[in-house]
């Protein structure tokens, strides 16, 4: 008599198997719309990598005295050997939005300010080898202060970067901004980050982030604060309607239930004969072409 091997997955496990696998180190709106449609299903992983220390964050008004605030602890944060991330959300400083603070026109008023420490900038616009020598130079420490865009959002590891200071954070996604503040902290340093908002009124937004480091959580509120967007399109934000009654953001777990409620069914009977009264409903609403019919 032949032995079944315990390696060999079952009929059941085949069919299951997952034919795409999207990794995210954070979740944003639209993906996680995409998991509560039912198109994807959701594996949560909540520890942090060993030896990594929370981030401390910090929500600072971007006036004269919370500015003031912003550059004693980023000197403090220098003379005791740390690295600091500036993040801006324009290049150039704008006629059209003169709140905004600009990478380039910060550049030298930085360097003014903390004359002992040396500036740098990045941008999307440089070429790939002055970006990747400006990334080399922060991180061999010949470079302090790093100013950017969000261009450092993906991709960037500098372990001993202990703070980032994001500039009208308010003008950022919360997933975004979420982001980002994982470019600090990978280290053996404890870390802040600093999310400065040029509007009163964005700070009480900017909250979650303080309040919370859960990447899944704060998708969640992302998702609630900004709409799921166009899951077949580009749009990636807005309450579009593509349900006649529910909302993703308001209504994900009675739709999480469903979708539970739908796999205990297609696991029990995956061509609906045991449930001819549903498949019949469905086949009203829906032709069931990968049923058969």
């Amino acid at each position: 008599m032949a032995k079944t091997s315990s390696n060999v997955p079952s009929e059941g496990d085949v069919r299951m198997a997952p034919h795409i696998l999207a990794m995210s180190a954070t979740p944003i709106p639209r993906t996680l719309a995409l998991a509560l449609y039912g198109d994807m299903s959701l594996t949560q992983i909540t520890d942090l990598p060993p030896g990594r220390i929370p981030v401390e964050t910090c929500i600072i008004e971007g006036c004269d005295a919370g500015f003031e605030n912003v550059y004693k602890m980023m000197l403090d944060e220098l003379q005791a050997g740390g690295k600091v991330y500036i993040v801006y959300p324009i290049i150039e400083q704008s006629e059209q939005q003169p709140q905004l603070r600009a990478a380039s026109a910060d550049l030298e008023s930085m360097s003014c300010r903390f004359q002992d420490y040396k500036c740098a900038l990045l941008h999307g616009k440089m070429k790939s080898d002055e970006k990747d020598e400006a990334l080399r130079r922060f991180r061999s420490g010949e470079t302090h202060i790093l100013l950017s865009t969000q261009v450092i959002e993906i991709g960037v590891d500098v372990p001993d970067a202990s703070m980032m200071v994001v500039m009208n954070a308010e003008r950022f996604g919360i997933a975004q901004l979420h982001q980002l503040r994982g470019r600090v902290g990978r280290g053996v340093r404890k870390s802040k980050c600093l999310l400065v908002s040029s509007t009163a009124s964005g700070l009480n937004r900017l909250k979650v982030l303080g309040n919370s480091s859960d990447g899944f959580y704060l998708a969640n509120m992302d998702l609630l604060l900004r709409g799921p967007g166009d899951l077949l399109g580009k749009k990636q934000s807005g309450h579009l309607p593509e349900f006649p009654i529910a909302r993703l953001e308001i209504d994900g777990n009675i739709l999480q239930e469903a979708h539970l409620a739908a796999l205990k069914i297609i696991g029990a009977s995956h061509d609906l004969e045991q449930f001819p009264e549903l498949k019949a409903e469905l086949s009203m609403r829906q032709p069931l072409c990968l049923l058969g019919d």
